[in-house]
């Protein structure tokens, strides 16, 4: 088959376009976010989660056709070859089914049919099943002296091996036995393992207890119920069985009968083979469907689990940043004190560390006044976790305290603080500060910048998703990889201030290339413009096409020639050449002209749009009498708009002989406010002013949360006591499905409390509004 033809079939995408993903894909190296935000033309506007979903199953046929070509080399070495099968093969369209084509030619030699062939009674079992109008005589394959032949009971015990091994791996049977044996004829029963019940008393619950007497149809299970019961089994807490119904088992077993052994003309030959089905089915079919059945459910809950994570992820990177606002932040901790750290506004410098304790409440509150004194603090930043409640406290005192009426404080997500403060690359980063105080520095960048700070940090230990610990790493990695790259290139990275992790996100970079820009940056200064990237040992033109989009210059000057008169004096310094390998240097130098002009300032660099849309771009605003050196400006913003207004995209598009997707990218690009980089919605964070504990819910009590996860069954809310709240799925009046696709972490919602089960500490809340 074409592979094109069958990707365009099974996506429902245009045969073309499919021809020339592919072409970008393997011949050109491009990668997904290149493609989708810069070749719009070619993937007709292919989202990244398409072209992915594109890329997986271009992958999955690529790993067929080498199945296949593999699976016909051991055909061929059969005597007599099979043509009809490796028609089949060639045929073939997915991995399983090679598998069933193949099943009749693999040789296990610890089988007991395989035993029996060594006995050469190979031939009796066939002679059986070929010969339906024949009577066979086992007496003749009887040897005394030969172990396994020694009488007929042992022949023919050998025989039904063989020919139930044929039953098993025959394709028409394997096609039947999944008409017959569907999911909802399959129960899945879970029941609380006999080891539990010893261990268990009256106050030991357990929080597998709602599985201990658990039946449902396997057609009807969810991903979080089948996730569960695995973890309870690997746990040794359940014991888990699948049944399949009766009146399904006896259908089968007629039609196998009938298939079998129905032509045979002697009762003591149908007898035998329905003896064989019987066996071949309770012996060989129905363990592997069952093992088959439980693979099948552990693998699509793994897939939904995983889909979950990206989206709960994907949701916790883009939260809003809190930008330009010196943030304190608190690690919160009984014996070893509660650790804190001042960053600046810009997050790069860490102004002071300091550790006070809670129970020292009078010495702590003055600690962190001289703090606020010193530095102008303007948010606190508090971690979750041990001792959150009782630092709420004494930083709502010192709040008092200090009459600092718009000095506010929030809880901040610390899963996976303490885990990166340990990292190679936090003592890198931070190499003079205690591990401690690392993770107060990490939780106040968290709110600077979540997209920044997250990626540092092993996306399993985040605290969202679902049973996301049990899932492969092979699956997570790569959906981390994809959902913090798709994030990445949503919100561009400032090519001067980009940490490795960062930047290693980046598409087209990689390790060793991200190593070599921040050398080249150490060593020559901030970069002035993206040209100055092919300068960078490593970086060649393919990686410059697939990466330069992504990567922003960010002028911090007022004015470009300001960021370029310093930016040259810098380089001037620095490049004094005593090797001549190293760079030339450009200011002073007597080079040419067109070097100079390489480490000019370019005001497109800051912008979204690609290098190679540069020049289009420059026509593009010739025709509407603008300069790029505006760019950013609100009356350059007003005019471009004004000119889209006036005359189409379509017609400029035309005219400067571009496409209309392409040029859409300029003209938003172009629209930008100046210095714009990062482009998440702007919301609200969940300020607290106060504090409150479980105790103090009531029902019918409504307030604000905010969304810490969400997964199949509901959303967890963080209301402020400590324990998340659940809004159960069934609780939302059939909004369900528009909302699990729409709300994330850190989304405000309003609630209102249902229930409170103290002991527990189970809060359910039923869902009011979204902010």
């Amino acid at each position: 088959w074409d592979i094109a033809h069958l990707l365009s079939e099974r996506l429902n995408v245009d045969k073309n376009t499919a021809n020339n993903i592919i072409q970008m894909i393997e011949v050109q190296e491009c990668t997904i976010p290149f493609i989708s935000r810069y070749r719009k033309e070619v993937t007709h506007g292919m989202d990244p989660n398409t072209l992915r979903m594109f890329l997986d199953t271009l992958k999955e046929l690529r790993d067929v056709q080498k199945k296949a070509t593999t699976a016909i080399r051991q055909v061929q070495k059969q005597e007599p070859l099979d043509h009809a099968v490796v028609e089949s093969l060639n045929a073939a369209e997915t991995v399983e089914e090679i598998n069933v084509l193949l099943a009749p030619y693999k040789v296990d030699k610890k089988t007991l049919a395989c035993r029996a062939r060594t006995l050469g009674l190979d031939n009796a079992a066939k002679a059986i099943l070929n010969n339906p109008r024949q009577l066979i005589n086992l007496n003749e394959w009887v040897k005394k002296d030969c172990e396994g032949r020694a009488n007929l009971k042992e022949v023919k015990t050998g025989v039904k091996h063989i020919i139930c091994e044929a039953i098993a791996r025959d394709k028409t049977t394997l096609e039947r036995i999944k008409r017959y044996l569907k999911p909802t004829c399959l129960t899945l029963e879970a029941k609380m393992s006999a080891s539990k019940k010893k261990a268990i008393t009256s106050q030991n619950t357990s929080k597998f207890e709602c599985y201990h007497h658990f039946q449902h149809n396997v057609s009807a299970l969810r991903s979080y119920q089948v996730l569960a019961i695995n973890r309870g089994e690997a746990l040794k807490e359940l014991t888990v069985k699948i049944h399949i119904s009766e009146r399904a088992e006896n259908n089968f077993i007629d039609w196998c009968n009938y298939k079998w052994a129905e032509e045979h003309k002697y009762e003591d030959m149908k007898t035998l083979l329905k003896e064989c089905v019987t066996e071949a089915y309770t012996r060989l079919l129905k363990p592997q469907v069952l093992r088959k059945t439980r693979s099948e459910l552990t693998k699509t809950a793994q897939m939904d689990s995983v889909h979950v994570f990206g989206r709960n992820l994907k949701k916790l990177l883009l939260t809003s940043p809190v930008r330009g606002k010196i943030i304190l932040g608190i690690d919160p901790g009984y014996k070893n004190g509660c650790k804190c750290a001042v960053v600046s506004s810009n997050g790069m410098e860490i102004l002071a560390v300091d550790v006070f304790y809670l129970h020292h409440a009078n010495p702590a509150v003055s600690k962190l006044l001289q703090l606020l004194n010193k530095f102008n603090i303007q948010l606190i930043g508090i971690g979750n976790g041990t001792a959150c409640r009782e630092t709420e406290e004494l930083v709502s005192r010192f709040i008092y305290v200090s009459c600092k009426k718009d000095l506010k404080y929030c809880i901040v997500n610390e899963s996976g603080a303490s885990i990166y403060s340990v990292t190679e690359e936090a003592k890198q980063e931070m190499p003079d500060l205690d591990p401690n105080l690392r993770s107060a520095v990490s939780i106040a960048r968290r709110l600077q910048d979540p997209l920044v700070e997250l990626v540092k940090i092993d996306a399993k230990h985040l605290g969202i998703g679902m049973y996301q610990h049990d899932i492969p790493d092979i699956l997570m990695k790569a959906t981390l990889q994809s959902v913090v790259e798709d994030c990445v290139t949503f919100v561009g990275v400032d090519l001067n201030v980009a940490g490795a992790s960062l930047l290693r996100h980046v598409a087209g970079l990689k390790k060793t290339q991200v190593d070599k820009i921040l050398k080249w940056r150490e060593k020559n200064g901030p970069f002035i413009n993206r040209d100055q990237l092919l300068e960078v040992p490593g970086v060649g033109k393919k990686t410059f096409e697939q990466c330069a989009g992504f990567m922003r210059i960010v002028q911090k000057a007022n004015t470009p020639s300001e960021c370029q008169k310093k930016s040259v004096k810098t380089e001037h310094v620095k490049t004094e050449p005593t090797d001549k390998r190293k760079r030339k240097i450009t200011a002073t130098s007597k080079n040419s002209k067109k070097q100079k002009l390489h480490h000019e300032v370019n005001p497109l660099d800051q912008t979204w749009i690609h290098p190679e849309s540069y020049k289009t771009t420059e026509q593009f605003l010739k025709k509407i009498n603008l300069s790029s050196s505006e760019v950013g400006k609100d009356y350059f913003i007003s005019n471009i708009k004004q000119a889209v207004r006036k005359k189409t995209i379509s017609q400029f598009a035309n005219e400067l002989e571009v496409g209309e997707p392409t040029l859409q990218l300029i003209i938003d690009g172009l629209s930008a406010p100046c210095g714009y980089r990062d482009i998440r919605n702007v919301t609200s964070h969940f300020y607290k002013t106060g504090i409150s504990c479980i105790t103090d819910l009531r029902c019918g009590t409504t307030m604000q949360g905010k969304v810490s996860n969400v997964v199949d069954f509901g959303i967890f809310v963080d209301i402020g006591v400590g324990t998340d709240g659940l809004v159960h799925s069934s609780d939302m009046k059939g909004k369900w499905e528009e909302l699990r696709h729409v709300l994330g972490p850190n989304d405000l919602i309003s609630v209102a409390v249902t229930n409170v089960n103290k002991p527990k500490k189970r809060i359910s809340l039923r869902l009011v509004k979204t902010d």
